[in-house]
């Protein structure tokens, strides 16, 4: 590189996708000095790379009439060139395995070369079973907090949800602010992470990423700080992301006895949590908490601009909602656990409760409200 000076019309280009491992020599003024990131395509720069990805399928009449290029440009949110590339190679594959013979030998079709068409379902295969986005979203966690959908059991879940519509709005179309934090808090078992999973994939925000204390059990500090960061680093190259901060106490490793915590992971979540997005970026994030207290005393809670209560069920009308959605127990049932609750205040969590419902399955019809409801109930008169 020094002696570029000598030569003439000459010009070096380096590519990397790690930027942070080169050594700042390197990159310094007389050397590599102009650099440019190459972002995520957007949806017009997706189409583009897929009809030149494509272009020899359709030249040859290899390509369905039913394959739309602005619907596969519409569903590959965050994918990266390479990734549609793996994505209509995938197609291709998929395609030419429907004219493999599955007998006692393996054989191909001599007609292979003239029937061969790559579908809209052959591309809706690849983009399920074969190909993901790096830089996409945690549909499958997400969809396991979800397993026994949204029960809107009373107002506390309404306003909830009222709530978090406000900010996806506010995350989509304000043109101020490009950093939207919302809390749910509120008792364990109170359904705050499935409410959470709810709002994430609600809000069909192109990146969605889970950053949950199950999925760094044995990290130290600071394989913890690296793992966050790298979620918000990745969240930071989509042009609209999401990251669920779950159970946040658990990711401080808070325990009340002393109290300890982890102050290097606390360090860095207050950095991060308020830390702005590059330019034309924005970020989501939604925490979840079940010590409001303990987020107050770490100066944590003023970072969320949004919080909302996620309340237990309280009485006997919610109670009643719950168990009749169910569709477990009997009109008399209901009629008898109304009676018992009618008037009374009840602290259950919607995740306990759902657990004391399906073990109310196993037992014997006629008995269930008897047997089932006094032990496990908490009332309050």
């Amino acid at each position: 590189i020094k002696c570029l000076p000598l030569i003439d019309f000459f010009t070096i280009s380096g590519m990397t996708n790690r930027k942070d491992m080169i050594d700042e020599a390197l990159i310094r003024p007389g050397r590599l000095e102009v650099q440019m990131e190459i972002g995520l395509p957007d949806e017009h720069g997706r189409m583009q790379i897929l009809n030149i990805h494509t272009e020899t399928m359709r030249t040859n009449d290899k390509m369905s009439s039913d394959v739309d290029i602005n619907e596969l440009a519409s569903v590959t949110k965050n994918f990266s060139g390479a990734e549609i590339e793996g994505l209509v190679r995938a197609a291709q594959s998929t395609a030419m395995n429907r004219l493999i013979k599955a007998t006692s030998k393996v054989e191909v079709d001599t007609e292979a070369i003239e029937k061969l068409k790559i579908t809209r379902a052959d591309f809706l295969h690849a983009l399920q079973h074969d190909i993901k986005a790096a830089f996409g979203s945690s549909k499958e966690e997400l969809d396991g907090f979800l397993s026994q959908g949204i029960i809107s059991w009373g107002e506390p879940v309404t306003r909830v949800l009222t709530d978090s519509d406000l900010v996806i709005s506010q995350i989509r179309n304000s043109n101020q602010t490009s950093l939207i934090t919302m809390l749910l808090e509120g008792p364990p078992g109170a359904g705050k992470t499935t409410l959470a999973a709810k709002i994430a994939k609600g809000s069909d925000l192109p990146f969605m990423k889970l950053c949950s204390p199950e999925n760094m059990i044995g990290y130290t500090e600071s394989a913890k700080c690296q793992v966050i960061k790298k979620i918000f680093d990745d969240a930071y190259k989509s042009p609209l992301s999401c990251i669920i901060m779950d159970d946040i106490e658990r990711l401080l490793d808070y325990v009340s006895v002393g109290p300890r915590f982890s102050n290097l992971v606390l360090q860095a979540m207050l950095v991060l949590l308020k830390k702005n997005p590059p330019q034309g970026h924005k970020l989501l994030i939604i925490g979840t908490t079940s010590r409001k207290d303990v987020l107050n005393d770490f100066e944590m809670l003023p970072l969320f601009k949004t919080v909302a209560h996620v309340s237990s069920i309280s009485n006997s009308e919610q109670l009643i909602t719950v168990l009749d959605s169910s569709e477990v127990f009997t009109e008399k049932e209901l009629k008898e656990v109304r009676k018992k609750t009618d008037g009374k205040w009840l602290f259950i969590g919607i995740k306990t409760l759902l657990a004391l419902i399906d073990m109310a399955k196993q037992m014997e019809s006629g008995l269930r409200a008897e047997k089932w409801f006094t032990p496990n109930m908490l009332l309050l008169p």
